[in-house]
């Protein structure tokens, strides 16, 4: 602090100003009251800038409501997009397959779900990049439903036109889904159980216990069936035509003879270890025109236990 002077009267000189402790607590006192004012009034201009009305305060919670809204639709439509996606596939690898005509190419499945304008209008607005996420999604969504809406259409006026070559297709499972454990061997190159070598496997091996029913997997006119103890084995062999056979290897039992006409899901045998084999189970073919194919493409598991009992109940009330 400033040293200060003060004049004395009678001897006419300036001395320095005597400051007493009462008047030092005064001018600390001065300071202390300014300085809590200002402070005061800095919290104050804070506060009050911080303050928010009413108004504002329920459009921030009715904001942030919509906002977790819009994030669960976003959820719920990333899980209907897994199941049209498994839709999708059951149609072109299956319904597609049997009904003999080409999958529906991928770009018509993704495509058309507006230009790239469409949705402009919505960048000025707050958290616009979840808003805009979930507009695309139901796009694509609905685009791909209504495709698969009029695939569905075709496919049903196919099957309508060609029910007698469509129940003649091996389109089912020969054993139930509740009867085999699992494939043990699907088609293709393996190493062979008992030879140890690499050969082709030209069928597909369900896993089951002996005893297990088989059945046909499409109409036709059984062609061979035969008895042995090596190879194949007991074995039964079905003209679907249409170019179509099935071959069913290993059975325990058989109970259809050549040139019987079957129909898909009818009785013809059960699962046995008859020939080469190293356990109980069915080995399984498709020939197509003269050549072997993957049996897998031919069926598809969709069906659960019930409803393969209800379909097995209704061919047989039809003998």
């Amino acid at each position: 602090m400033r040293q200060k002077y003060i004049l004395d009267t009678e001897k006419l000189v300036f001395r320095p100003e005597e400051i007493t402790l009462k008047k030092r607590l005064k001018n600390i006192a001065k300071y202390l009251i300014a300085g809590a004012s200002l402070g005061f009034l800095v919290w104050g201009i804070a506060f009050f800038d911080a303050m928010e009305s009413p108004e504002k305060i329920v459009l921030e919670k009715q904001n942030q409501l919509l906002l977790n809204n819009i994030t669960s639709i976003n959820n719920q439509f990333e899980q209907i997009a897994l199941f049209i996606d498994e839709v999708q596939h059951r149609d072109d690898n299956f319904y597609r397959v049997i009904s003999q005509t080409n999958p529906i190419s991928p770009s018509i499945r993704q495509a058309g779900f507006g230009g790239v304008d469409k949705y402009n209008h919505l960048q000025a607005f707050e958290n616009s990049e979840v808003l805009i996420d979930v507009l695309k999604k139901g796009d694509i969504l609905l685009n791909q439903l209504e495709v698969q809406h009029r695939s569905y259409d075709t496919v049903i006026h196919l099957v309508i036109n060609k029910e007698d070559s469509l129940l003649s297709l091996p389109a089912i499972a020969p054993v139930a889904p509740y009867d085999y454990f699992r494939i043990s061997s699907p088609f293709g190159r393996r190493v062979h159980p008992i030879t140890k070598k690499v050969h082709r496997h030209d069928g597909v091996d369900f896993a089951a216990r002996t005893g297990k029913a088989i059945y046909a997997t499409g109409n036709g006119i059984v062609s061979s069936v035969k008895l042995s103890t090596i190879g194949y084995g007991n074995r039964i062999v079905i003209n679907h035509g249409y170019g179509y056979k099935t071959l069913y290897a290993h059975c325990s039992k058989i109970f259809v003879k050549d040139g019987e006409y079957v129909k898909r899901g009818q009785l013809i045998g059960l699962v046995g270890s008859t020939g080469t084999s190293t356990g109980p189970h069915l080995h399984y073919e498709v020939i197509q025109n003269n050549i072997k194919k993957n049996p897998e493409a031919f069926y598809y598991n969709d069906l659960n236990n019930q409803e393969y009992d209800e379909m097995v109940k209704a061919l047989a009330d039809t003998k």
